[in-house]
């Protein structure tokens, strides 16, 4: 197996030239499809054989069901009133996820980064970042009771793997404290597995039947946790409308991108421009661009906001991701991405968003809506007035909080309709 620096040198190495970028690519496109459609294989035998599906009503029944069975019984709050403790570490756009925490009530927050962690030490899984794991599992644990002890904790979120979190952790909080431990992953997909962090796996499989929720933005991932013996329940991500734009912009960029540069995302824009579309990139690995500019302005400037879809290296293997909330929340550019039959379940294609099937769809769309700036603010007004509904990250948190029992279900949303 590769080492941490010898794969940062051979990724390096890779993306020296277009020729050396595409084959790299390539290589890597089919070594992710390959495990992909190895778990997907894997988990519908299990299901098939054990007669296991995934239902929403049923799963909450389960969830309910595993923490009446430990004694504990969840106190129903008032929004203002529910206190969450959340393991979230401080990096890249994390710390969006707080805003809409600290509406539903008191929050307390686990961040390892602030005692001198790093999630790149960690995720060289060596025998250093082992012992890493293990501190920081110590250090969280006495957190959590610190803060249950000053006030009840109502619900413990966690944003983590298993390179960061341990089993024998959260079953030590659930044995001594009983509250409800959910954890969010937000790319199964490719993160499932993983290398061995000292007591388990890197990825989702080993911790997931220690937690009440195992919330997932990939619905064929919902097979995988219930053939682990889990409870999954299937949300997309959200967008924190705190960082929404005050006034929408005129567009002065004709289409852009932010994001990273790695991957198959070089090779699209590679393509757009050999075919003289206007884009702009922004974001860590570009040549011509930084982070110099603020995410949101970007998108709020933009007639067209680009979107891509795929996950690492596959444009054909896609996922929900966090951008596919945050940019038409913004309401200024039409919002282009890839078409994933997940994100149709969230907006009218067409309508709200714009979705593309392959390269040549991408840019007939973008020629189409460069030459029809009309057509892009109709849509990009749907999609913002979309979002604002049912979209906010706070919209993800009260269903939660509504399965586990400690907001009242009624109807939906209609219950907190004056308060989003």
């Amino acid at each position: 197996m590769l080492t941490f620096k010898l794969k940062k040198y051979v990724r390096k190495l890779a993306s020296s030239n277009q020729i050396t970028r595409h084959l790299w690519s390539r290589y890597r496109e089919e070594t992710l499809l390959h495990e992909y459609r190895k778990h997907r294989a894997y988990y519908s035998n299990i299901c098939n054989k054990n007669a296991l599906c995934y239902d929403e009503n049923n799963q909450i029944n389960s969830i309910r069901n595993t923490i009446s069975k430990r004694g504990y019984t969840c106190n129903t709050r008032r929004i203002g009133e529910i206190h969450t403790f959340a393991f979230i570490p401080s990096v890249g756009w994390h710390n969006s996820l707080l805003p809409d925490l600290q509406e539903l009530g008191p929050l307390s927050v686990f961040d390892y980064t602030q005692y001198g962690y790093s999630i790149d030490s960690l995720y060289q899984a060596n025998k250093k970042a082992i012992l890493m794991k293990k501190e920081i599992n110590q250090l969280f644990y006495s957190k959590v009771m610190e803060a249950h002890s000053k006030q009840p904790i109502d619900w413990i979120f966690i944003y983590a793997n298993g390179f960061e979190i341990s089993s024998p952790t959260l079953r030590k909080i659930s044995e001594n404290i009983g509250v409800p431990l959910v954890n969010m992953c937000l790319d199964d997909k490719q993160s499932w597995t993983g290398p061995f962090m000292g007591d388990h796996s890197a990825g989702q499989i080993s911790i997931c039947k220690d937690f009440d929720i195992s919330w997932t933005s990939a619905r064929t991932a919902c097979e995988w946790y219930l053939g682990e013996g889990a409870n999954p329940i299937y949300l997309p991500e959200g967008f924190d409308i705190s960082q929404s734009p005050a006034t929408k912009l005129e567009p002065d960029i004709p289409v852009s991108f932010v994001g990273g540069s790695y991957g198959y995302r070089p090779l699209v824009i590679d393509y757009l421009k050999k075919n003289l579309i206007p884009i702009e990139v922004f974001g860590n690995g570009w040549r011509e661009a930084g982070w110099a500019l603020n995410p949101i302005d970007i998108y709020s400037r933009s007639l067209i906001n680009l979107g891509m879809g795929g996950i690492g290296f596959s444009e054909k293997l896609t996922n929900v991701k966090g951008r596919d909330f945050e940019i038409p929340a913004v309401g200024s550019g039409v919002y282009i991405t890839s078409f994933n039959s997940d994100l149709a379940q969230h907006f009218v294609i067409g309508k709200e968003i714009v979705c593309y099937s392959n390269r040549d769809e991408l840019l007939e769309l973008i020629r189409h809506y460069l030459t029809h700036p009309d057509e892009a603010k109709v849509i990009a007004n749907k999609g913002q007035e979309r979002c604002n509904k049912e979209h906010r990250w706070l919209h993800r948190y009260l269903r939660i909080c509504e399965i586990l029992g400690i907001t009242q279900e009624q109807n939906g949303f209609t219950l907190y309709d004056g308060l989003l």
